[in-house]
């Protein structure tokens, strides 16, 4: 828990700052360490706010950390220090979270924290695996060639999610847009019309009288559907938010046709790229994988690769216990294999990931290519139902007045 505090050192200068210890004698005990007399030391109580509560819509973009990251590793190779390098940059930075924490993390480091350790206080902008390269880079002295490492994992990664959501959204968009044509033909030119038609006692279709049902449905019971549909939402989203309801959602997305099969490939490349990037900073096998399962979103796949991890710590290796998962295509274990026999495992990770990312792009670029047609017809059936059912009875309209 933070502990803001108030002291003096020898020379009288005064010193303010924030803690983050597990008690009060623990920031006391660090204080005094550090040679400074305590004039007054207090409890910060954590108060919720939007960045807390709704941490991708208000925390720090990926992008944001991509160009800060970036941009540190220039400082840092130019011969700036840290702490005027954090300063510097928390200046220029435009989102605000992450000007903050910047700001928060540049002071942390002043009063003699790591850098690695005063990031690690903001996991939503920094993750654990974030942090764990930088503690590497400062172990080992290339911290501008960690930092690059994880500028290039991040681009990769995020080039990735993206290309993935992007594939789930078009088919929602084009819906929506669909539900928006005939909720506006519907509500706009329908209503008018059927004042006309029934002025003039016209013979309607079967389509019109059913487009005439639904709409008068909507309308009388627009409340009853209206909270019908939120509490669906809401229980849709409190049973996701839950371990059984985030498992039940990963494997229902793994065993879509098509989709599943994207974002498998996804994952791979993911897993890959993670894994190849620990491996060049010198981290240790098993760390690397528990810190790459962290990475992974899909909880299905997550309890795989942790079953693989337990296996390498019994010493059967990677490749074995990787090919006898279902889930990961054939490649993975082989040349993961071939990585372990000759040494090279982060090499061949490296190559592994290039490949699946070039598969993700041609598996959505394929599914993209199918989906548009299928897509513009289902559209076009929806809107031309609705217009007939409109423009039909017109004609038994023009019959009557003549």
């Amino acid at each position: 828990m933070p502990y803001q505090y108030l002291a003096y050192d020898d020379e009288g200068a005064e010193t303010r700052g924030v803690l983050d210890v597990e008690s009060e004698e623990a920031a006391e005990r660090i204080l005094w360490e550090r040679d400074l007399t305590i004039a007054d030391l207090k409890e910060v109580r954590k108060r919720l706010d939007l960045t807390h509560l709704f941490p991708t819509i208000f925390g720090p973009k990926p992008r944001d950390v991509i160009l800060f990251s970036r941009q540190l590793a220039t400082l840092i190779d130019s011969g700036v220090a840290i702490t005027s390098a954090l300063q510097l940059l928390a200046e220029h930075i435009a989102n605000k979270a992450l000007r903050e924490a910047l700001s928060e993390i540049e002071e942390d480091v002043r009063m003699g924290t790591s850098l690695s350790d005063a990031m690690s206080k903001h996991s939503i902008a920094f993750p654990r695996l974030y942090c764990r390269m930088v503690e590497v880079g400062e172990r080992t002295g290339n911290f501008g060639v960690i930092l690059r490492q994880l500028v290039t994992y991040m681009e990769k990664a995020q080039a990735t999610a993206t290309k993935i959501r992007g594939a789930m959204a078009y088919p929602v968009f084009v819906l929506l847009l669909a539900l928006v044509v005939m909720f506006i033909i519907i509500n706009v030119a329908l209503p008018p019309m059927m004042g006309l038609f029934d002025e003039f006692g016209a013979e309607l279709p079967w389509t019109t009288r059913l487009l005439i049902a639904v709409t008068s449905f909507l309308a009388t019971y627009r409340v009853q559907i209206f909270v019908g549909i939120a509490a669906i939402v809401v229980a849709i989203t409190w049973y996701t938010s839950r371990p059984t309801g985030r498992r039940t959602r990963d494997m229902l997305l793994l065993r879509l046709p098509i989709l599943g099969k994207i974002i498998v490939q996804g994952t791979v490349a993911k897993f890959s790229r993670t894994m190849a990037t620990l491996l060049q900073a010198g981290l240790p096998l098993t760390e690397v994988m528990e810190l790459t399962k962290q990475t992974i979103d899909n909880i299905i796949i997550g309890e795989a690769i942790e079953h693989v991890r337990i296996e390498t710590l019994q010493g059967r290796g990677m490749s074995e216990p990787l090919a006898r998962i279902e889930i990961f295509p054939k490649l993975l274990p082989f040349m993961v294999r071939v990585g372990e026999e000759t040494g090279m495992l982060d090499a061949h990770l490296a190559t592994l990931s290039d490949f699946y990312e070039e598969e993700v792009d041609r598996a959505i670029k394929a599914m993209t290519s199918m989906m548009e047609p299928a897509m513009t017809i289902f559209v076009g059936l929806i809107v031309g139902f609705v217009a007939v059912s409109v423009i039909m009875p017109m004609y038994g309209l023009l019959g009557s007045i003549r």
